[in-house]
């Protein structure tokens, strides 16, 4: 499946308190967001089509050079015509990914999954 090399950046990027929101990840539009200011005080802004791309992208915002390996689809539980959001809690440092709008595109916070390992909510 995974292994702790396949996500280290999104998730080092999370524990510092960036939500990363996304929408339909199974479906044939997937969007993944995220948006936060940089330290020489301007904004970076992620828009991808799915998780790998924003592994990349943030790799190379730390200057790590070590190519991202494709395997699974993430999130294939959460189907089609999912939003949601994906962040860190502060303190206890657990992982979360919480419906923001359910089926029906009513505003929900329901905690879909939540674990003490980034790896763990993929699959």
């Amino acid at each position: 499946m995974y292994d702790e090399n396949d996500f280290f950046a999104i998730s080092k990027f999370l524990k510092l308190g960036v939500k990363i929101s996304f929408k339909n990840p199974m479906g044939q539009n997937p969007i993944f967001h995220t948006s936060f200011p940089n330290p020489k005080g301007g904004m970076v802004t992620i828009d991808e089509k799915n998780l790998y791309d924003v592994e990349r992208k943030l790799r190379s915002l730390i200057g790590s050079d070590v190519p991202v390996k494709t395997k699974l689809s993430p999130f294939v539980y959460l189907g089609t015509n999912f939003r949601g959001l994906l962040y860190c809690t502060k303190g206890s440092n657990e992982y979360v990914v919480q419906e923001t709008h359910d089926l029906f595109g009513t505003e929900s916070k329901r905690v879909v999954r939540q674990a003490d390992s980034f790896l763990q909510l993929l699959s």
